[in-house]
């Protein structure tokens, strides 16, 4: 069994020399022993003595091609654990980085020890802030160091089979009569190559993820992410550069599955026709009505790949867009980050609301955009807007009365958030996370059930939040008693949304299933104002270009409300 202790002295170097030894030496052996088996035998030599020298350069063949497999398949392997060496040695590297940021110490047998000693500030002033801090850096060095010992003792694992298998000189199958050495090499060399260490079982956590992906080698992260993008592009806690690579390699295989739906869709319903007198009549018009409707959403989803496409292709206020899930079922979910998350000063994530999915993406992307440039104009050096359609948003209105799908959008919530924070650089990032309308119902709940990685939250034509109080929302690192200061909340005064979801008294607050008004009095949190004016689209007018809510969502996302 690999022990901390055990992985710390590894080295990629001797074998890296190795290989280079292997190399010169397997060379030599192709160049002379090609054609051994044909100048055995001269042409009109026969006789006992011509079939012993027959028999022995047969053997001599043999010996020489499983020679040639050896030889390949241990170079492959060296150079495979050399490799995956030097990933294993980056995740003891980031361990040990993490340890000694924060006063703690790995020991040989990994266990974690030390840690910086309790201090109580007027905002922590019984220091459980700092002791839940603490407690999670003690919980993601464990992952870090378990994710190590994995990785490390998988390589172990493979390379001593290929070492078995090399001693037991059996890598190819004996009197195979092959005569081709280079062959024979290349069959070595294919059962020499290493499998690269799987992540971890399901979605995995953002930490462990992380830990993950942090004993891969460059090599193996580029197989990973172009022969395996579902396995990179959708985990929370990996970059965003390479997620971003993974889910291009995704979102082209959506469009070509959603293309080739979208062609049988229209074959089935071009056989429900016929003509009849030189009228085209249909033979079954509910099948048609359900194939029109099948048909209609696909062209929505195929126009929303498209805006991603789009948006990808063509920097806005010169930020680029990272692409860091895609995902064609039901309405569809896709999250694409205006700007990149991992070395933003200020990082927010939008969280739109019913009807939401990859038919609309472009609009909910339009909006992220403009809340860039708002925060940008209100001071941010550097800001990274994020579209979070990651869940199944309610597709109708009768449908957002429930709180079903908001607590569906809960665990993938939280866990996107805690993403960001595992693969930020440099100084933490001030966040901010933004919801619309049944958005801003998602965002609380996640908020009320699991925390948030957020220093603010943002709540925009809300139906309810699912709490009574802005202190039964939970933000990282903020006290309940003063997480009012951190939620702003903002309706217009002719959004029909919280005017006809809200009972607007206090006594009736817990009977509303969605929660009361973010913007009563009585809830404790921040207000802004709205000058949309219109019934008829004053819920979306949030964001109109030169409003004062556009402007001061932007002041939040900042850091400056």
């Amino acid at each position: 069994m690999v022990t901390w202790g055990d992985v710390i002295r590894w080295s990629p170097q001797p074998l890296a020399e190795v290989v280079g030894v292997l190399n010169n030496r397997y060379n030599q052996l192709i160049g002379c022993a090609d054609e051994l088996r044909g100048t055995a035998m001269p042409e009109g030599w026969a006789g006992p003595a011509a079939n012993a020298a027959a028999s022995k350069a047969n053997q001599l063949a043999d010996d020489a091609e499983e020679l040639a497999a050896e030889g390949a398949m241990l170079r492959r392997a060296a150079g495979d654990v050399s490799d995956a060496i030097t990933g294993v040695l980056n995740g003891v590297a980031e361990a040990q980085s993490l340890a000694a940021a924060h006063e703690f110490r790995i020991g040989d047998d990994g266990s974690i020890t030390g840690g910086p000693p309790p201090v109580c500030t007027t905002e922590d002033p019984d220091g459980s802030i700092a002791a839940a801090d603490n407690q999670r850096i003690v919980t993601e060095l464990q992952d870090r160091v378990q994710e190590v010992l994995r990785s490390a003792e998988d390589v172990d694992n493979d390379f001593c089979t290929v070492l078995d298998r090399i001693l037991s000189s059996h890598v190819i199958d004996p009197g195979s009569n092959s005569t081709d050495l280079a062959a024979a090499g290349n069959s070595g060399a294919a059962l020499g190559s290493l499998s690269i260490p799987p992540p971890p079982a399901g979605d995995g956590t953002p930490a462990d993820n992380a830990a993950w992906w942090a004993t891969l080698s460059p090599n193996q992260r580029a197989v990973l992410a172009h022969d395996h993008p579902e396995l990179v592009g959708p985990r929370d806690g990996l970059p965003t550069e390479a997620r971003g690579g993974a889910n291009k390699v995704l979102l082209d295989r959506t469009r070509t599955d959603l293309a080739h739906q979208r062609d049988d869709i229209q074959h089935q319903i071009d056989g429900l026709r016929h003509t009849a007198g030189g009228d085209i009549v249909l033979n079954d018009q509910a099948a048609y009505d359900r194939l029109k409707k099948q048909l209609d959403d696909i062209n929505g989803e195929l126009g929303g790949v498209d805006a991603i496409y789009e948006r990808l292709n063509h920097p806005v206020n010169g930020q680029n867009a990272f692409l860091l899930k895609i995902d064609p079922s039901n309405a569809g979910k896709a999250i694409i980050a205006a700007g990149n998350p991992d070395t933003a000063q200020n990082v927010a994530t939008f969280v739109p609301g019913t009807g939401s999915g990859l038919g609309d993406i472009g609009g909910n992307m339009y909006r992220s955009d403009l809340m860039l440039r708002s925060a940008d104009d209100a001071g941010s050096e550097s800001t990274a807007v994020i579209t979070w359609v990651g869940y199944d948003a309610p597709p109708t209105i009768p449908d957002a009365a429930s709180t079903s799908y908001a607590n569906n959008a809960e665990q993938p919530l939280h866990n996107f958030q805690d993403g960001l924070r595992e693969t930020h650089q440099g100084t933490p990032a001030h966040t901010t996370v933004i919801g619309h309308s049944y958005g801003t119902t998602a965002v609380g709940q996640t908020a009320r059930d699991h925390g948030l990685a957020a220093n603010d939250l943002v709540f925009v034509g809300s139906p309810g939040v699912g709490v009574e109080h802005a202190n039964q929302l939970h933000l990282e690192g903020v006290p309940s008693d003063q997480t009012g200061h951190n939620v702003f909340s903002s309706n217009a005064p002719t959004d029909p949304v919280p005017a006809l979801t809200n009972f607007d008294n206090p006594l009736a607050d817990d009977i509303d299933p969605l929660g009361p008004d973010p913007t009563t009095s009585w809830f404790g949190g921040q207000t802004f104002e709205s000058d949309a004016h219109n019934p008829l689209h004053s819920h979306s007018d949030y964001w109109d270009a030169g409003s004062s809510s556009l402007r001061e969502m932007g002041k939040v996302i900042a850091g400056n409300p």
